[in-house]
């Protein structure tokens, strides 16, 4: 009894440790970064499918929806330059071992500028694009490798 509980102890440990591991990209992937306001990214989504994109925004949406087991759907934030009280918003998908990291993005859109690493992506079933959130700190070693964590 003492060994399975061990093991079960161990396996959470190990998970835990899985899901706070920074996402890394080599120099070429990380060289292809390409960085978007979220007024300007909003508007054509679809073109960009399977980027590598640093978003730039404000702050979070309030609502987030879980929609898969491990996912969680949010949007990100903009006011838009040339209208005042006007906002462009991009719409986000969050894993569930980053949503506590993700929630500590303010909803205020009062909120300095902020950026979001991730990769544009698009559910077939649910036709939907959105943008695949990995962290929002970016390091690169002197080989131009990057890794991104919360």
């Amino acid at each position: 009894m003492k060994r399975i509980f061990a093991l079960v102890v161990a396996l959470f440990l190990s998970i835990e440790i899985l899901a706070a591991a920074a996402v890394r990209y080599d120099a070429k992937t990380w060289a292809a970064l390409k960085t978007y306001e979220a007024a300007a990214l909003s508007k054509n989504l679809d073109n960009h499918v399977h980027e590598l994109v640093a978003l730039k925004c404000n702050f979070r949406g309030k609502d987030i929806r879980h929609t898969k087991p491990n996912w969680y759907q949010s949007s990100v934030w903009q006011p838009i330059a040339d209208k005042t009280g006007k906002f462009a918003d991009v719409p986000v998908m969050v894993a569930k071992p980053d949503l506590k990291a993700f929630k500590s993005i303010p909803t205020d859109s009062s909120g300095e500028e902020i950026t979001l690493y991730g990769r544009v992506e698009y559910d077939v079933a649910a036709r939907y694009y959105f943008v695949r959130l990995v962290g929002r700190n970016a390091a690169t070693d002197s080989a131009g490798n990057a890794t991104v964590t919360w």
